[in-house]
């Protein structure tokens, strides 16, 4: 645990130069506008929080180089920056002795910083989502947030889209009508057409037959009628009629060899077992679509069911985790993408109950470096202060609140970026200022 001893700096933004002790718990940072109060508190960020934080000029212009050197109760921090130079600038922290200088200072700074903005009261004016993830990663680091939101988690999604895919595939399979008692193997439509085929021949040849036999009979009633013109005729067609006759005996003896003609065969049966064939085939084949489609369904189903056992176990989970998270104060707990406390969502409780929980919160993430800050401090009224100061000294907290005040009798007082009183006692402006010797003694080493 550690909080800050001194601070002073040169030439960061509008200051010129400060030195000064914190007092006690809360320490207000007085002035009028542009007097360099912000300044003050945007050293300390710089140069506990490091090179995200710093702008690209930090130095105030003309001055040529910055400096912030951070007391705190175990450790000195350094940062120096070059006016026109990287805004990274350097950095190096040593030991109250003087005698250890620690390697990868940054990360040393990392380690020591919580995960929440130096400022508590910037919670309140987070988005409600982004206030969730803050109080999320607070709580619940090992737990990720999406999964909180059962409907957003992937497997949610995939087994709405599964769902949808078996409805459709149910509309699919409802529309195929299969009749009932419908036999379970198709009929051989290609035999049916062929004996189908063999009777049509059959039935032809038969009717040829038939035609042909008729063109004999009605060639005999010529012969027949010829023979009785020749009989008139006998004398001078007496060649004729001896041709005829034998023609005619001839053909009678052909006549006398023939068989009965067979019964024509009933082709209509063939028809309509082809036709019930065709029908039966349809319908089996409907069937085997409603079985293939069945089958998807299954399938998808079984998908389905793995997907809600998983997302049932992620949501015991993520109960579970809830049940177990340590909240920095109670009554706190997570809605749909938004923070709650006592069953209300952040945002609609009172500003009271606002303030303490934001500043529980940054407490909560800054457990080592016990140090806060709030801009804006003027916007403050009695009773928020009083709940910030109640709640420093019970954590043992120090806090920097900057806050607009030109009488010169509230906490640490600058003018045009120096100091001019502390606790209501006017300073001496060389006071304020480093020695030379001393601030030489401090600066960091160009290899730092």
């Amino acid at each position: 645990m550690s909080r800050i001893i001194k601070l002073t700096a040169s030439n960061v933004k509008r200051l010129k130069a400060i030195s000064f002790t914190p007092n006690g718990h809360i320490n207000r940072i007085s002035g009028a506008n542009g007097s360099g109060k912000t300044s003050v508190l945007d050293a300390i960020v710089w140069a506990l929080t490091g090179t995200s934080t710093v702008p690209s000029f930090p130095v105030r212009k003309g001055s040529g180089k910055a400096e912030i050197i951070v007391e705190l109760e175990d450790i000195i921090i350094y940062r120096r920056f070059v006016e026109g130079g990287s805004r990274n600038g350097v950095l190096a922290i040593e030991s109250k002795d003087g005698k250890t200088r620690f390697q990868g200072p940054q990360d040393m700074l990392d380690k020591l910083m919580g995960r929440v903005s130096f400022d508590p009261l910037e919670f309140l004016r987070m988005h409600p989502k982004k206030q969730f993830e803050v109080l999320y990663s607070l709580v619940l680091p090992d737990v990720d947030p999406t999964t909180l939101n059962i409907q957003k988690h992937p497997d949610y999604i995939s087994r709405r889209e599964l769902k949808k895919e078996v409805t459709a595939l149910e509309t699919r399979r409802d529309a195929i009508l299969v009749p009932d008692n419908l036999p379970m193997e198709k009929r051989d439509e290609a035999d049916l057409l062929r004996q189908l085929g063999e009777v049509g021949e059959h039935n032809a040849r038969i009717e040829r037959e038939k035609n042909q036999r008729a063109q004999i009979e009605r060639a005999q009633d010529d012969t027949l009628w010829a023979n009785q013109v020749l009989r008139e005729q006998i004398a001078k067609l007496e060649k004729e009629l001896k041709v005829g006759v034998d023609t005619f005996e001839r053909t009678r003896r052909i006549m006398e060899k023939w068989e009965p003609l067979q019964e024509p065969k009933n082709a209509a049966h063939y028809t309509e077992a082809i036709t019930q064939a065709k029908a039966i085939n349809a319908a089996i084949d409907k069937k085997l679509q409603r079985d293939e489609l069945q089958k998807e369904i299954d399938a998808i189903e079984k998908r389905v069911e793995t997907l809600s056992k998983n997302l049932d176990q992620h949501a015991e989970a993520n109960t579970k985790a809830i049940e177990e998270a340590h909240f920095p104060v109670e009554g706190l707990g997570f809605g749909d993408e938004e923070v709650i406390y006592e069953g209300l969502p952040f945002n609609q409780v009172s500003n009271a109950d606002q303030i303490r929980a934001s500043v529980a919160i940054g407490m909560a993430a800054n457990p080592k470096l016990r140090v806060m800050q709030i801009k804006d401090g003027s916007l403050l009224d009695d009773d928020s202060m009083n709940i910030i100061a109640g709640m420093t000294w019970e954590k043992d907290f120090q806090v920097f609140v900057e806050c607009v005040d030109t009488s010169g009798k509230v906490g640490i007082y600058l003018e045009d970026g120096e100091v001019k009183a502390i606790n209501e006692e006017p300073l001496d402006v060389k006071e304020t200022k480093p020695a030379p010797k001393k601030a030489r003694a401090k600066k960091i080493p160009a290899s730092a």
